[in-house]
């Protein structure tokens, strides 16, 4: 299912270019259009969240990879931008749905020890996804229509819904030997406000934005960056940006998840800390990424970036099931993909499009702070300036560092708290009290 998720969500990015001459559309609205289903996802999330943790997940489950298909099927019929605008909207309401769902039932199948690999190993459908998503997207659109790819990507998510309804849901903090069932024992309002003041959850929560803002930003242009800055095809940007999406997320992915465990049997702190280094790290790498003109080199140094940045998935994930209550998970992972998103990947591809159209202008390209942009290579092609559009991510990378660093400080105790209570029933711990 996962996989599917961002096979779906990766299509789109490849064929940007064809949307965009398709609907006669600038890079601000091709923006916001890349940003449309993610807007939608992040306000459903919180709502999917209160009903996840007191209703069937696994029908819940089922209704969002079955909506979220439907949606991406729905694409391929869009003659205009109001039309495009709705159906990638509607993917947000089914992939905030699985979103929320699946990591929380992920967690309650899974102890705390081995959440890191899980998480890890669910995670690896983001890269492979991409790739595939990439990849095929380019492929059919270069050989028949844009159009094509939804339909070739949408269809199998109809199918694989149906598994939903047959996934084994343990119980909420089965994992932890508790298992929260009844009204009594739902999370109330004054629950989820606690949330607010977990420091480890609101630090990391801000690490993994910064992370998604750098990520995000740079799979929604990435394609367009290559072929309208860089000489590449749709196919060749396609499947280069894939392929190497798909292997710097495994290589990320895993090596992360291995340093992280291996690092704790030194310090408690260790998955934070292992985030903080893996994004200070990226940093010189992305910029040097986008400013070389070289394309071999370009892909070369940003692929170090990408794996980097991979690197905290797996274990950033298992820091938000690992500090939040079992029976307060949905809810739990719901703001954090609200949060994330929010300050995430929607802003970052409307960003990167509105810096790209202002530097792109004559009057600013002219001016000193153009100038100072072209000495570095960063000049305007077709009206717009993709290169200064993507540096708009570095700064906030370097954020990103600091916040993980910050969280690391109060993982053990946040970690011990939330234990605590799901497995004693104790809800005045994780309240503060």
């Amino acid at each position: 299912m996962n996989l599917l998720n961002y096979i779906d969500r990766y299509s789109f990015f490849a064929v940007g270019t064809h949307v965009k001459d398709a609907l006669e559309i600038n890079d601000f609205r091709l923006g916001l259009l890349n940003s449309s289903f993610m807007i939608v996802y992040t306000i459903a999330s919180p709502l999917v969240g209160w009903f996840g943790d007191r209703y069937s997940r696994r029908i819940m489950l089922a209704l969002g990879v079955g909506l979220w298909s439907v949606a991406t099927v729905g694409t391929a019929f869009s003659q205009s931008y109001q039309q495009m605008f709705f159906w990638r909207s509607l993917l947000g309401v089914g992939e905030a749905t699985y979103g929320v769902i699946a990591p929380a039932l992920l967690a309650d199948l899974f102890p705390p020890k081995e959440r890191g690999r899980v998480m890890g190993l669910y995670f690896l459908a983001l890269p492979l996804g991409g790739a595939l998503g990439y990849g095929i997207g380019g492929w059919v659109a270069d050989a028949w229509h844009w159009r094509a790819a939804f339909w070739v990507v949408g269809l199998p998510g109809l199918l694989v819904a149906l598994l939903g309804l047959v996934i084994r849901d343990p119980g909420r903090g089965a994992s932890e030997g508790k298992t929260h069932a009844g009204k009594a024992d739902r999370p109330k309002i004054r629950d989820y406000l606690a949330l607010f003041r977990n420091r480890t959850f609101l630090w990391n929560t801000a690490g993994m934005a910064a992370v998604t803002f750098a990520s995000g930003g740079y799979a929604a242009w990435g394609s367009t960056f290559y072929q309208t800055v860089r000489g590449m095809s749709a196919k060749s940007a396609g499947l280069w940006i894939g392929g190497l999406t798909a292997i710097a997320g495994l290589l990320g992915i895993a090596c992360g998840t291995w340093f992280a465990d291996f690092l704790f049997k030194f310090t408690r702190r260790a998955y934070l800390l292992m985030a903080t280094f893996a994004v200070l790290i990226a940093t010189p790498f992305a910029l040097m990424g986008i400013l070389d003109p070289e394309l071999t080199t370009s892909l070369s140094l940003l692929f170090v970036a990408m794996v980097m940045l991979a690197s905290v998935l797996g274990p950033c994930n298992a820091v938000t099931a690992n500090v939040v209550p079992s029976n307060q998970r949905a809810a739990g992972y719901a703001l954090s993909i609200f949060l994330i998103h929010l300050l995430g990947d929607i802003s970052s591809p409307i960003l990167i499009g509105t810096v790209s159209d202002m530097f792109g202008n004559p009057s600013v390209a002219s001016s000193a702070l153009g100038e100072l942009f072209a000495s570095l290579g960063a000049k305007p092609v077709r009206e717009s300036n993709l290169i200064v559009g993507m540096l708009s991510v570095v700064p906030v990378m370097i954020l990103g560092s600091l916040f993980f660093y910050f969280g690391s400080r109060h993982l053990p105790e946040d970690q011990a708290r939330a234990q605590q209570f799901s497995s004693d029933d104790s809800a005045d711990l994780i309240l503060g009290h």
